[in-house]
């Protein structure tokens, strides 16, 4: 695991068997994309006892996303193409200015994709500025340019 992974893992209380079961999920995804993730993010929120509760590890790579749901309690891996499949993007924020995370920062980032598939990334406290790069870094340089936008772009050129 490299450590920027563990480092993120741990700021968000991932340690023990729980960092044991994300590096398992690393394990698989690397022997399936060698060489290929570049950003790990956990999906979680906070119940009403004020427990982390922690549902899906996501990765990044400049092609794909994987998502590993419920990586806790099974072993269901999936992924889909990223590069330049976004389609629809939005993004819900609770007390979270876009630039630093507070203890009531909320966040929720749902695309979806060209191939029809649903992402839904949940975030609280300081996991909402990691959350923040993941879509700045995976998510919108991938959204698809509407026509429209294409035709003002080549009006623009002079085309």
């Amino acid at each position: 695991m490299k450590t920027e992974w563990k480092t993120y893992l741990e700021t968000i209380g991932i340690q023990g068997g729980f960092l044991k079961r994300v590096q398992k999920v690393l394990d698989f995804y690397q022997q399936v994309y060698p060489k290929q993730v570049e950003d790990v993010f956990v999906t979680e929120y906070f119940d009403k006892e004020g427990n982390r509760q922690y549902q899906n590890v996501w990765l990044f790579s400049s092609e794909s996303v994987m998502e590993a749901k419920q990586f806790l309690t099974g072993d269901d891996f999936d992924s889909a193409p990223l590069r330049r499949q976004v389609r629809y993007w939005n993004i819900k924020k609770i007390k979270y200015n876009f630039r630093k995370a507070s203890t009531e920062s909320r966040m929720l980032l749902d695309f979806r994709l060209a191939t029809g598939d649903r992402c839904e990334l949940k975030a609280s406290r300081e996991n909402c500025d990691f959350l923040k790069d993941i879509f700045l870094k995976h998510v919108l340089p991938n959204a698809i340019k509407c026509p429209a936008d294409a035709q003002q772009m080549d009006a623009g050129d002079g085309k």
